[in-house]
């Protein structure tokens, strides 16, 4: 009972890999950057540094392949981030080898590309924002003096706030749409979309499904998150919205989604209806919140990839909180900013009651090593950088 837990910095592989060892499973973690959190933690059998899956995803395959090979006690690869969407495509290398729990490439791609989604989910009845596809900054200048601002620029293809702004006249979205299109070197056809803003609460609903077939669903409420314009969420709470529950199956059993997803809403301030922001095609920052909450994903994925099913998991416990501690203090930064920043004061400094992310006295080594992680990089580098990411 083995598996490998790859891109081993981030949260989600760490409770993936405390997940998986306190139920007996040996977990090797992995990563193409040392330090890395998970690699510390004692549910950790070992470790191993395998090539960047951005810069060479030939040789990041070509080294999972062998080390699987040498291994071959190893029942399950558990790719947690974007090198998700790498494996899924050459997911045929690994055939006899292991069990990867993962969508096809055809069906990621479908679900990471937010025009693409934006299509889907409009055919299937499920509420999104207004979205501009721009091919041309042309295209842009045209529609700029219609646009009812402010509007937001999203990158087709990404992940938390990269590329991420918001606008409020026509000179300031030319401005910025250009800007981006410039840092991340896009062609025409990965221009950014303009969408619509939607004032209101961010919510994600996380789902397992099993060749089309829902097996367990977790929902969670934003709270505080970074940056606090839109970002990773370092506070949340467990509830339940069934609406948003039915729009985010619907979705994933339309594209016979097999594995993890979570699909993200915001409940509008005006309408009090969900509307779609997104679908994350892997695992999720906010993954231990659900663990603690009772739908325990890394392990009921698991359990599917080497039984072939899985007990449906569709109660959990409403109430729970859980934060992201270091993202938090982050956050605190720039909600002391704000009008409210005595409330946001008061309810950063209240401990007990919630769970952590990163925090677990009972596993504390990658506690420390995520405090340390931005000490090295400013000893490297000179600037303070919290994640290998952020170096690069």
């Amino acid at each position: 009972m083995t598996a490998i837990v790859t891109y081993a910095r981030v949260r989600s592989a760490l409770a993936a890999t405390r997940s998986l060892g306190r139920k007996g499973i040996k977990v090797i973690t992995a990563d193409d950057s040392y330090p890395s959190t998970s690699f510390f933690s004692k549910y950790s059998s070992s470790y191993f540094v395998y090539p960047s899956y951005k810069s060479s995803p030939k040789l990041f395959i070509e080294c999972l392949k062998r080390y699987i090979q040498k291994n071959n006690n190893v029942k399950v690869l558990m790719p947690i981030s974007e090198e998700t969407y790498v494996v899924s495509k050459y997911k045929n290398v690994f055939d006899s080898l292991v069990e990867i729990p993962i969508a096809s490439y055809s069906k990621i791609l479908r679900a990471n590309n937010k025009r693409t989604l934006i299509e889907f989910a409009n055919e299937i009845g499920v509420k999104t924002p207004k979205t501009y596809t721009i091919n041309t900054i042309d295209e842009l200048r045209k529609i700029a003096p219609k646009i009812e601002y402010p509007v937001v620029i999203k990158l087709v293809e990404g992940r938390g706030s990269a590329g991420l702004r918001y606008v409020y006249s026509e000179d300031e979205l030319i401005s910025e749409y250009k800007k981006v299109v410039q840092k991340f070197n896009l062609d025409p056809s990965k221009f950014p979309l303009v969408q619509e803003y939607i004032p209101g609460t961010g919510y994600g609903v996380s789902m397992l499904f099993n060749q089309g077939e829902p097996r367990a669903i977790f929902t969670h409420k934003r709270l505080r998150e970074y940056p606090i314009t839109g970002g990773p969420s370092t506070l949340r709470i467990s509830v339940r919205h069934s609406k948003m529950e039915r729009y985010a199956t619907m979705l994933l059993r339309e594209l016979e989604w097999h594995g993890v997803a979570m699909v993200e809403f915001k409940l509008d301030d005006r309408t009090k209806k969900p509307v779609l922001m997104e679908v994350n095609p892997r695992f999720w920052g906010s993954l231990n919140q659900a663990i603690c909450a009772g739908v325990d994903f890394p392990y009921l994925l698991y359990t599917m990839a080497t039984e072939g099913d899985v007990k449906p998991v569709f109660k959990y416990k409403v109430g729970v909180k859980a934060r992201w501690m270091l993202g938090d203090c982050r956050a605190l930064l720039d909600y002391l900013k704000t009008k409210k920043w005595f409330r946001a004061l008061k309810d950063f400094l209240v401990i007990r009651g919630q769970y952590y992310d990163d925090i677990d006295l009972s596993d504390p080594l990658p506690t420390i090593a995520e405090i340390m992680i931005p000490i090295i990089n400013f000893i490297r580098r000179g600037k303070l950088q919290f994640s290998p990411d952020e170096a690069r």
